[in-house]
């Protein structure tokens, strides 16, 4: 399937028990094996909501989300924090803010490194801003990024944990080579957006 016939084409279905996932294969056996074995029954049990993307029939990737927190005081830009105090007048550091969280996110290997990636998570990240303005109140996307796909997230506006900095700017190839399904948590201000 030719890739921009995709990126044209591709919508989002709420994964069933009738879907056959036996053909998905990307490059990450957890991400395999969390779709195939645990998505399905997370979602029964409302743990989170896996939405599949479809190109035709075929299934080119997956989103699974879920609700998440994110606290006060690991929002980086000093700005935007005391702007959210001002505005809630909080003053605890421990206060914690709503997001969404994409626990998730795979591309099918035939279809992976060709901007598919891209265009599913700026999908996903404007179908959340809508949710924020239209349905209920939230301002960040998180997301516990694998190390191989750091630079992704980071490309797409994403901010790693203040915790994380040495860690990640000294050593990030050699976890890559290392671990590069090693986590990091990083978040997304929705307000970059607008």
């Amino acid at each position: 399937m030719d890739i921009e016939y995709i990126k044209e084409n591709y919508r989002f279905e709420t994964l069933t028990e009738h879907h056959d996932l036996s053909n998905f294969k990307c490059a990450s056996d957890d991400l395999n094996d969390f779709l195939k074995d645990d998505a399905l029954t997370q979602q029964k049990n409302k743990l989170n909501l896996t939405k599949l993307v479809m190109c035709d029939d075929v299934i080119v990737g997956y989103v699974s989300l879920l609700t998440d927190t994110i606290p006060l005081k690991d929002i980086r830009d000093g700005d935007t924090k005391q702007d959210i105090k001002d505005q809630l007048d909080i003053t605890s550091k421990k206060r914690k803010l709503p997001a969404i969280k994409i626990g998730r996110f795979a591309v099918d290997e035939k279809y992976s490194r060709k901007g598919l990636g891209s265009e599913i998570l700026m999908s996903v990240l404007f179908n959340v801003k809508n949710i924020a303005e239209n349905n209920v109140g939230l301002r960040f996307v998180t997301v516990e990024g694998y190390a191989s796909a750091y630079k992704f997230y980071t490309n797409h506006n994403f901010i790693n944990l203040k915790k994380d900095d040495n860690k990640i700017k000294e050593k990030l190839d050699i976890i890559i080579e290392r671990n590069p399904e090693q986590t990091f948590y990083l978040y997304l201000d929705l307000r970059v957006l607008e």
